[in-house]
Protein backbone atom coordinates (compact mmCIF):
# COMPACT_ATOMS: atom_id res chain seq x y z
CA UNK A 1 0.00 0.00 0.00
CA UNK A 2 0.98 3.00 -0.57
CA UNK A 3 -0.18 7.01 0.03
CA UNK A 4 0.52 6.42 4.08
CA UNK A 5 -2.23 3.56 3.93
CA UNK A 6 -2.39 0.38 5.55
CA UNK A 7 -5.03 -1.19 3.64
CA UNK A 8 -8.04 -0.41 0.44
CA UNK A 9 -10.37 -0.64 3.50
CA UNK A 10 -8.84 2.94 4.79
CA UNK A 11 -9.60 4.66 1.64
CA UNK A 12 -13.76 4.17 2.85
CA UNK A 13 -13.19 4.88 6.43
CA UNK A 14 -11.51 8.14 5.71
CA UNK A 15 -13.57 8.68 2.61
CA UNK A 16 -16.58 8.40 5.25
CA UNK A 17 -15.26 10.82 7.77
CA UNK A 18 -14.49 13.49 5.03
CA UNK A 19 -17.96 13.43 3.96
CA UNK A 20 -18.98 13.61 7.63
CA UNK A 21 -17.40 16.86 7.62
CA UNK A 22 -17.74 18.22 4.62
CA UNK A 23 -20.95 16.39 2.98
CA UNK A 24 -22.50 13.44 1.66
CA UNK A 25 -24.12 15.38 -1.74
CA UNK A 26 -28.04 15.86 -1.86
CA UNK A 27 -28.35 11.97 -2.90
CA UNK A 28 -25.67 10.86 -0.23
CA UNK A 29 -23.64 9.48 -2.83
CA UNK A 30 -20.22 11.35 -2.23
CA UNK A 31 -18.42 8.12 -0.55
CA UNK A 32 -18.93 6.04 -3.12
CA UNK A 33 -17.34 9.33 -5.42
CA UNK A 34 -14.57 9.19 -3.70
CA UNK A 35 -13.90 5.75 -3.06
CA UNK A 36 -14.36 5.18 -6.81
CA UNK A 37 -11.91 8.08 -7.36
CA UNK A 38 -9.36 6.91 -5.74
CA UNK A 39 -10.16 3.25 -7.48
CA UNK A 40 -9.47 5.30 -10.85
CA UNK A 41 -6.68 7.05 -9.88
CA UNK A 42 -4.70 4.28 -7.89
CA UNK A 43 -6.44 1.23 -7.65
CA UNK A 44 -7.21 2.24 -3.72
CA UNK A 45 -3.44 2.91 -2.87
CA UNK A 46 -1.82 -0.13 -4.43
CA UNK A 47 -0.94 1.54 -7.60
CA UNK A 48 2.17 3.83 -7.08
CA UNK A 49 2.29 6.69 -9.48
CA UNK A 50 5.58 6.73 -11.11
CA UNK A 51 5.68 10.23 -12.23
CA UNK A 52 6.10 12.42 -9.18
CA UNK A 53 3.52 15.42 -9.25
CA UNK A 54 3.07 14.85 -12.90
CA UNK A 55 -0.19 13.26 -12.56
CA UNK A 56 -1.40 14.79 -9.18
CA UNK A 57 -0.41 13.72 -6.00
CA UNK A 58 -2.05 11.32 -3.12
CA UNK A 59 -4.23 8.36 -3.64
CA UNK A 60 -6.67 10.49 -5.78
CA UNK A 61 -3.91 12.29 -7.41
CA UNK A 62 -5.37 15.58 -7.07
CA UNK A 63 -2.98 18.45 -9.43
CA UNK A 64 -1.16 21.09 -8.04
CA UNK A 65 -3.20 23.84 -9.76
CA UNK A 66 -6.45 21.81 -8.27
CA UNK A 67 -4.55 21.50 -4.85
CA UNK A 68 -3.87 25.61 -5.20
CA UNK A 69 -7.02 27.05 -5.85
CA UNK A 70 -9.25 24.95 -3.36
CA UNK A 71 -7.08 25.79 -0.81
CA UNK A 72 -7.32 29.47 -1.22
CA UNK A 73 -10.98 29.09 -2.32
CA UNK A 74 -12.03 27.05 0.91
CA UNK A 75 -8.91 28.64 3.54
CA UNK A 76 -10.94 30.87 5.57
CA UNK A 77 -15.36 28.71 4.66
CA UNK A 78 -17.09 27.36 7.23
CA UNK A 79 -16.01 23.80 5.49
CA UNK A 80 -12.85 24.55 6.75
CA UNK A 81 -14.07 25.57 10.29
CA UNK A 82 -16.09 21.74 9.84
CA UNK A 83 -13.03 20.20 8.46
CA UNK A 84 -10.52 21.29 11.66
CA UNK A 85 -12.91 21.05 14.12
CA UNK A 86 -14.31 17.42 13.34
CA UNK A 87 -11.15 15.99 11.36
CA UNK A 88 -8.19 18.26 12.92
CA UNK A 89 -6.59 19.81 9.83
CA UNK A 90 -6.20 23.02 9.09
CA UNK A 91 -6.52 23.44 5.56
CA UNK A 92 -5.31 26.57 5.22
CA UNK A 93 -1.72 24.90 6.62
CA UNK A 94 -1.63 21.89 4.25
CA UNK A 95 0.97 21.26 1.79
CA UNK A 96 0.56 20.13 -1.54
CA UNK A 97 3.47 17.11 -0.91
CA UNK A 98 2.15 16.21 1.75
CA UNK A 99 -1.03 14.54 0.37
CA UNK A 100 1.88 11.67 -0.73
CA UNK A 101 1.54 10.81 2.58
CA UNK A 102 -1.59 11.68 3.91
CA UNK A 103 -4.81 10.04 2.50
CA UNK A 104 -7.13 12.29 4.95
CA UNK A 105 -5.38 15.20 3.71
CA UNK A 106 -6.13 13.73 0.22
CA UNK A 107 -9.39 12.88 0.20
CA UNK A 108 -10.47 16.48 1.68
CA UNK A 109 -9.04 18.10 -1.14
CA UNK A 110 -10.75 15.39 -3.29
CA UNK A 111 -14.13 15.87 -1.81
CA UNK A 112 -13.30 19.92 -1.88
CA UNK A 113 -12.82 19.66 -5.96
CA UNK A 114 -16.59 17.46 -6.24
CA UNK A 115 -18.01 20.17 -4.02
CA UNK A 116 -17.44 22.92 -6.31
CA UNK A 117 -19.11 20.65 -8.66
CA UNK A 118 -23.25 21.79 -8.79
CA UNK A 119 -24.07 18.87 -10.10
CA UNK A 120 -25.66 16.14 -8.62
CA UNK A 121 -23.48 12.95 -7.86
CA UNK A 122 -25.03 10.94 -10.18
CA UNK A 123 -26.70 7.57 -8.85
CA UNK A 124 -25.02 4.84 -10.70
CA UNK A 125 -21.50 3.93 -11.24
CA UNK A 126 -21.12 4.28 -14.92
CA UNK A 127 -22.55 7.77 -14.78
CA UNK A 128 -20.34 8.02 -11.82
CA UNK A 129 -17.27 7.83 -13.92
CA UNK A 130 -18.55 10.25 -16.74
CA UNK A 131 -19.02 12.98 -13.98
CA UNK A 132 -15.39 12.06 -12.66
CA UNK A 133 -13.90 12.51 -16.22
CA UNK A 134 -15.56 15.62 -16.83
CA UNK A 135 -15.28 17.32 -13.60
CA UNK A 136 -12.24 16.02 -11.97
CA UNK A 137 -10.14 14.22 -14.57
CA UNK A 138 -10.34 16.25 -17.08
CA UNK A 139 -10.50 16.31 -20.79
CA UNK A 140 -6.40 16.62 -20.27
CA UNK A 141 -6.42 13.60 -18.32
CA UNK A 142 -5.29 10.41 -19.67
CA UNK A 143 -8.43 8.28 -18.12
CA UNK A 144 -11.30 7.00 -19.70
CA UNK A 145 -15.18 6.45 -17.98
CA UNK A 146 -14.26 2.41 -18.74
CA UNK A 147 -10.93 3.02 -17.14
CA UNK A 148 -13.07 3.93 -13.94
CA UNK A 149 -15.49 1.20 -14.02
CA UNK A 150 -12.52 -2.00 -14.35
CA UNK A 151 -10.50 0.03 -12.07
CA UNK A 152 -13.23 0.01 -9.47
CA UNK A 153 -13.53 -4.25 -10.71
CA UNK A 154 -9.76 -4.56 -10.55
CA UNK A 155 -9.72 -2.64 -7.26
CA UNK A 156 -12.42 -4.48 -5.34
CA UNK A 157 -14.60 -1.51 -4.67
CA UNK A 158 -17.49 -4.00 -4.34
CA UNK A 159 -15.74 -5.54 -1.33
CA UNK A 160 -14.79 -2.76 0.83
Amino acid sequence: MYYGLASKLNVLELSQLVCDAIGHGSNGLAVDLLVETCAAETLLGSAKDTTPYRAGAGVAQVDLGTFDWLRDKYKDSEIAKRIKSKLGLDISYVQYNELDFSPLACLIFARLRYWTVPAVIPATRAERAEYWKTHYNSSEGKGTPEEYMSRCVSSGVNRL
